[in-house]
């Protein structure tokens, strides 16, 4: 006996309704009080911090109306590498899915200002204590998978101990298919399945699918118990829309039970066979040929495993028992967008709210450590107390030196509370330098900003964000002026400066920077040292300076190796420096970065003269 059911009916069986109770089902008491785990730690930080290239990042980017391929492209010209959805590109979730759609264009990463992250950190606390404009752990946490779930690329096709595992779907199901077979006609079918009960813990179901011509036209078979303790879906999809028949089987369906399934398309004819019986024969003419896949939707869960698809003569089209890779497959994307990159959790917080921060960040590890909770610190900030509160992935602080009165000398001081605070667990630090006039601030020169990605990096700097990219509107008070684009999406001069020394300067020597740990910040040939900076004194590896006053970053490298930032320390005149070298150092390198390679300089006396703001990476090879 067979059952026709409803398009709404089909959705049920296909998994919209868990994903959605799942998410409901988070609600309740939380177990423990609303402050991070004992021994909690960072997560990976995902694609920001993986080390393949230096973040170079944008903070207010193009606007709405202006968020299109050409001007990301523009970002990406410049060197930028990811973005922060400022500029109003927070106001809603389809602002900020339509950047990350345009990001995924142009290979920009970005994070992302979510409005329920802005209701979550700005309007309660978190407390499993109760009390007004709280909410529990827990209930924090469904929102944040919420959030999560609505940016996160789909990743639900992985091998699992030699079987391809599939984890979920989108709510209406995602089919991923052979990377053969668009022309495969009558051809049979045959696997082993194991289907897994959904994250509700209740029923368990496979989906395959065969003929694909796209995720929205297709068979599919699905092996169920959800209505019945065994039955056989058939859906006939066509735009999307399917056309579905129950089987009742006279078997049941379990959950961690191994099914070998078998079907047989020849013409208008479709028969499958489970363990070897045949539970249905369907005639139907939608489609004539195309690959094979699997599918599942929403929380569904199966393993799949030996997979074999025989011509109608018998010979072999594909083989796979998941002992390899996946290359033979062309999984589903499964929502989400792969140029997301983490949560920008807040900018800015006072002290008070670290805790809920701490939780926050937390709970975003526990849902997936690839998603970076991103968090930014004011000028002159506790940071011994964000990185015992927050575990952070990385430690972010913007202060913004070019003044139109002269240069902020408590930059340096800044800097070495940042690297105090962070160095001690190896937690890299990040800066936002600054890349437009406003109130009390001069518009920035090309000087300008190598001075301060220079003497950042001589801090040991792991990623360098600009404040801003297109200029803020004058409605904004604060005489926002001359950023890289205008208000009006004219480029700057600036813009061209801030394009060469990225490219050229900063992701190359960045690159190097991400594989050294600090050691020392120097002031070598001044007089006054302001505060943040040490006295450059005479060493086993630098002997003596003579010249022009040099900021001295000091790293360590792969096999020990010394390593030397020489920043000048003027943004407006050259430096001219002379070095001589001590005795544990037997030859020394420069870091080309056309090239990325070290040029030989030998050991003698070294010279060197560096533009304002300019700087150059050392390498100093042992005897």
């Amino acid at each position: 006996m067979t059952t026709e059911v409803s398009r709404k009916g089909f959705f049920a069986i296909g998994g919209v309704l868990g994903g959605v109770l799942a998410a409901s089902g988070a609600l309740g008491v939380g177990r423990a009080a609303a402050e991070p785990r004992a021994g909690s730690a960072p997560g990976t930080g995902g694609p920001l911090l993986d080390g393949s290239r230096f973040p170079i990042g944008v903070f207010w980017p193009p606007p709405p109306t202006e968020t299109t391929v050409q001007r990301y492209q523009e970002m990406v010209d410049a060197g930028f590498t990811y973005l922060h959805t400022g500029n109003y590109g927070w106001a809603d979730t389809q602002i900020v899915s339509w950047s990350l759609r345009t990001a995924e264009e142009v290979g920009l990463k970005v994070l992302v200002d979510d409005p329920d992250i802005r209701w979550l950190t700005r309007s309660v606390s978190i407390s499993d204590d109760g009390g007004d404009f709280t909410i529990t752990r827990r209930e924090a946490e469904a929102k944040l998978r919420e959030v999560i779930a609505r940016y996160s690329p789909g990743r639900t096709w992985e091998l699992d101990d030699g079987r391809l595992l599939i984890t979920g779907g989108t709510g209406e199901g995602s089919i991923g298919t052979s990377v053969d077979g668009a022309d495969w006609t009558d051809y049979t079918f045959s696997f082993t399945t194991s289907p897994r009960e959904t994250g509700l813990g209740g029923y368990a179901q496979s989906g395959w699918a065969f003929r694909v011509q796209d995720e929205r036209n297709a068979y599919v078979w699905l092996l169920s118990n959800q209505q019945g303790p065994g039955n056989l879906v058939k859906a006939v999809f066509v735009g999307g829309a399917p056309r579905v028949t129950v089987v009742p089987l006279d078997f049941a369906v379990e959950e961690g039970i191994s099914y070998q399934v078998r079907t047989v398309l020849e013409g208008d004819t479709i028969t499958t066979s489970v363990n070897g019986q045949v539970v249905d024969t369907t005639t139907d003419s939608t489609f004539a040929a195309g690959p094979v896949g699997f599918r599942e939707a929403g929380t569904e869960s199966a393993f799949f495993d030996d997979v074999r698809v025989e011509s109608a003569s018998g010979r072999a089209l594909l083989t796979d028992d998941f002992s390899g890779d996946l290359s033979r497959w062309d999984p589903p994307r499964g929502g989400g967008f792969e140029s997301f990159a983490g949560i920008h959790l807040y900018d800015e917080p006072t002290v008070p709210k670290l805790a809920d921060l701490g939780v926050l960040a937390d709970i975003i590890r526990s849902i997936d450590p690839d998603v970076l909770p991103y968090i930014n610190h004011l000028p002159g900030f506790d940071y011994v107390a964000a990185m015992e509160q927050t575990t952070p992935e990385l430690l972010s602080f913007d202060r913004y030196p070019i003044l139109s009165a002269g240069e902020d000398v408590g930059y340096f001081a800044n800097w070495a509370a940042v690297r105090e605070a962070a160095l001690p667990t190896g937690t890299p630090t990040w800066a936002f330098v600054q890349s437009v006039g406003y109130t009390a601030h001069a518009v920035p020169t090309r000087a300008d900003l190598l001075w301060q990605i220079n003497i950042s990096l001589a801090y040991g700097c792991k990623g360098i964000q600009y404040f801003t990219y297109w200029t803020p509107d004058p409605a904004r008070g604060e005489n926002f002026r001359d950023g890289l684009v205008l208000t009006d999406g004219t480029l700057t001069p600036l813009y061209d400066d801030a394009r060469e020394v990225n490219t050229g300067w900063l992701a190359p020597v960045g690159l190097e920077v991400l594989g050294l740990t600090s050691t020392a910040v120097q002031a070598a040939n001044l007089a006054q040292v302001p505060d943040g900076l040490t006295a450059f004194e005479p060493d086993g590896e630098i002997a003596g300076t003579t010249g022009d006053a040099v900021v001295l970053g000091r790293f360590t490298g792969p096999e020990d190796r010394g390593y030397v930032l020489v920043t000048n320390y003027s943004r407006t005149e050259d430096a001219q420096l002379t070095a001589t070298w001590g005795p544990e150092v037997g030859s020394v390198s420069s870091f080309d970065p056309s090239s990325g390679r070290y040029r030989s300089r030998g050991r003698g006396r070294f010279r060197l003269t560096l533009d304002p703001g300019a700087a150059e990476l050392l390498r100093l090879d042992p005897r």
